[in-house]
């Protein structure tokens, strides 16, 4: 289950840029060696105003959608080849692509991903409903931060220690 929580997870914590790219002792600060809610609230900050694109102050299937595909595109060409799908499913954005096969996201298989074939085939993916608990079609601040926590929480003891931020931390392979 912590698989399917993470999915959407880690491809909105690689969007956050170099504002997440930080250390985990900056974040806990009551230097108990683990991050509570009000701590890692803190982390999430900046990363949620940067996804937030019109910033309306909630987060829609679109701009998740779309952060989540530029991340993965690394030499910013508008597509996605082969080798810039394999570093990404290795990441924390792509968790839960790793089962699934490149090639059946090239819906014109010319080798390369586009905008629309990435939406295509995210098309049948609950990730977003997981995070929208009150079911309103948006993410907002609240939303976020409890889901990303419990996400990070791998072994759900309510508090995420050094190994669990740094295993789960999206920025690690980028």
């Amino acid at each position: 289950m912590k698989f399917v929580k993470g999915t959407f997870l880690g491809i909105c914590m690689i969007l956050g840029t170099g504002a997440y790219a930080q250390e985990f002792d900056k974040y806990d600060t009551d230097k108990d060696g683990k991050l509570n809610q009000t701590e890692f609230t803190e982390r999430n900050k900046t990363g949620y105003s940067t996804w937030d694109e019109n910033k309306d102050g909630k987060l829609d299937y679109v701009e998740l959608s779309d952060m989540a595909y530029e991340s993965f595109d690394r030499d910013k060409n508008d597509f996605l080849d082969a080798d810039e799908w394999n570093e990404g499913i290795e990441s924390g954005v792509g968790a839960t692509l790793r089962d699934q096969d490149y090639s059946s996201f090239d819906i014109n298989m010319d080798g390369q991903l586009d905008i629309g074939e990435w939406e295509e085939a995210n098309n049948n993916n609950s990730w977003f409903e997981r995070y929208d608990a009150n079911e309103d079609g948006l993410i907002d601040n609240e939303e976020w931060n409890v889901s990303t926590f419990e996400d990070w929480d791998v072994n759900d003891d309510n508090y995420i220690d050094e190994d669990e931020f740094n295993d789960y931390d999206a920025f690690s392979k980028w």
